[in-house]
């Protein structure tokens, strides 16, 4: 059974569970009723895989995905080193920009590399509920960066985006986009399955680059 909210899959447990509490009841009431027994362990079982592929659920909902638009040729280690530090950057500034005293240091994991269209898959060391929900301070931390880049190349957006202490996430995003044009490449950010995504075109990267000061 496919599920497209975290809502839907708890939903769905919720019911299994006042089931299998209901047949119970039941067999405690009619230890005799053999069939009714073997449905009932039965439902334990699914019961048990549905929670399993809830964990796998929260993982995949919580990946998100930095692709480069142009075809690229393979990318030299050093290259992927700098991206993933700069992105880092800004998700650990932006999440302790939002979230105070909290001194947020966690790093992103990559979890895949594919070639061609070149994807870089991240995530959460492991994901939660809150995650998906958007509660937790490192899922507003990257949900900021979407607004970030839904500012396209208008600076006085970007910096009331940032507002009055966001100078470091500024100069962070800044080295980030630096490294998108050397690549000389569109790129787009998008997660929660492709649901949410944001991007900027070469010339947009180059205008920011050239604009901002920090």
């Amino acid at each position: 059974m496919l599920f497209n909210t975290l809502e839907d899959y708890n939903r769905e447990l919720k019911d299994i569970e006042l089931e299998l509490k209901e047949t119970n009841e039941y067999l405690k009431k009619h230890p005799e009723k053999h069939g009714t027994k073997g449905n009932y362990e039965t439902m334990k079982y699914i019961y048990g895989i549905f929670l399993k592929d809830k964990n796998e659920f929260i993982n995949n909902v919580n990946n998100f995905n930095l692709k480069f638009e142009n075809e690229l040729k393979a990318l030299p280690i050093n290259t992927i080193n700098n991206l993933n530090k700069q992105f880092n950057e800004i998700t650990i500034y932006s999440t302790n920009l939002l979230e105070k005293n909290i001194n947020y240091q966690e790093k992103l994991l990559i979890k895949e590399i594919s070639q061609g269209s070149y994807n870089i898959k991240y995530g959460f060391e492991n994901p939660t509920e809150d995650d998906v929900l958007r509660r937790s301070p490192r899922k507003k931390g990257l949900m900021k960066i979407f607004d970030f880049i839904n500012c396209g190349d208008d600076i006085y957006k970007l910096k009331k985006e940032a507002g009055p202490n966001g100078h470091e996430l500024l100069k962070a995003y800044k080295l980030f986009l630096e490294e998108i044009v050397k690549l000389n490449t569109d790129f787009t950010l998008d997660t929660e399955m492709g649901t949410v995504k944001a991007g900027l075109t070469l010339d947009q990267s180059k205008k920011i680059c050239e604009n901002l000061n920090v």
